[in-house]
């Protein structure tokens, strides 16, 4: 029976970036002689859409709670085995790739599976949020700049040379094509909230600023706009 395994090589890679490290066994995994009527009550006790499927421990599925609604609850999971989603993550593979198979197949866990091809545990979507919102730094303070350059603009030391140059540091980088315009969205995390010296920098060397979030008197309208209306309301 074969099924589609995405696995992704990995050089020198922290533990807590591989799938491996972030699989939970807290979930049960249903074999090929249980009932349907016995998934469907695991996936409603666990609040799940999607359980593994095993076979001594062997990967053969992910059981989806949609297609075992339209089956006979006496039937056994091996009568309905050609509806299994054969979609499994090495464990050796980055944990970000598993956020692109949940995007593609709407799944509520992942299996991931060792060498052997045997389920070693499950990643849920709870779970792989909370590990990207970590691997993002999101709960770290710092200044977040967008900017829109052409790809043949991009540079990466440059970048870091202009945002260095006012004492501060690039600690997060994600960018984007934009097909509409053709540009490069940059999206940058600083190690400090204020940044409107960073914002000038980027702008006298041509580097168009799309969007700011941080601490910085450059573009804080909204505060402005509070105190107008609050001195308005006292007149």
């Amino acid at each position: 029976m074969k099924f589609f395994l995405h696995s992704y090589h990995h050089y020198n890679l922290h533990n807590f970036m591989l799938a491996a490290s972030i699989a939970i066994k807290g979930l049960p995994m249903l074999h090929l002689e249980d009932k349907v009527a016995f998934a469907l009550q695991c996936m409603e006790d666990f609040d799940v859409q999607h359980l593994a499927v095993v076979k001594d421990e062997y990967f053969i599925g992910i059981a989806n709670k949609s297609d075992l609604l339209d089956a006979d609850e006496a039937f056994t999971l091996e009568a309905i085995s050609d509806q299994l989603l054969r979609i499994g993550l090495a464990g050796s593979a980055h944990f970000l790739n598993a956020l692109d198979l949940f995007s593609k197949h709407h799944l509520s866990i992942l299996p991931v599976l060792n060498e052997q091809q045997e389920c070693i545990g499950v990643i849920t979507q709870q779970h792989l949020n909370d590990n990207l919102a970590q691997f993002l730094g999101t709960s770290n303070p710092g200044a977040i700049i967008v900017l829109s350059i052409s790809p043949f603009q991009y540079s990466l030391a440059e970048m870091s040379r202009l945002v260095e140059t006012n004492n501060a540091q690039i600690v997060q980088l994600n960018s984007f094509y934009d097909q509409a315009n053709g540009s490069l969205v940059v999206t940058l995390k600083l190690n400090r909230d204020e940044a409107g010296a960073i914002i000038a920098t980027f702008q006298r060397y041509d580097y168009q600023v799309l969007h700011y979030f941080g601490n910085s008197p450059l573009n804080n309208d909204i505060e402005e706009h509070y105190h107008h209306l609050m001195n308005y309301l006292d007149v």
